[in-house]
């Protein structure tokens, strides 16, 4: 069956719905850019702030690993600098870094639905 493409922004939401509804703490990083108006000469103006790499969601749970999500839209994937900040959070003990393109991804991570629905609880 073929994958249903979904926007960055619905990825997010399902995969953070599905986390809330399982008793994690679901924190959204808005780390990006955006329209800042027009220059003096007509062009578009964007800027960024934030941190490059940082991932859109941070989950924490008591007794849990933390977890820190980036999401894609269906098909794309994680630019370099996210791939930097992914491997420097999985250098910690006691964290979890990865990304997904939907929310069958995120449910296929390796352990992920050990690590969120352990020992059965909700």
């Amino acid at each position: 069956m073929p994958k249903i493409k979904q926007r960055e922004n619905d990825v997010k939401k399902a995969i953070k719905e599905y986390l809330e509804y399982n008793g994690w703490e679901v924190c959204r990083i808005n780390n990006g850019g955006g329209f800042r108006g027009f220059n003096k000469d007509g062009k578009e103006r964007y800027s960024f702030a934030g941190t490059p790499g940082v991932f859109d969601l941070y989950c924490v749970k008591p007794k849990y690993m933390d977890m820190w999500i980036e999401t894609k839209a269906t098909g794309k994937k994680p630019s370099e600098d996210q791939l930097k900040f992914m491997r420097l959070v999985n250098s910690v003990p006691g964290r979890y870094a990865f990304w997904c393109d939907s929310l069958d991804m995120f449910l296929k991570q390796e352990g992920i639905k050990w690590l969120i629905l352990q020992n059965g609880e909700k």
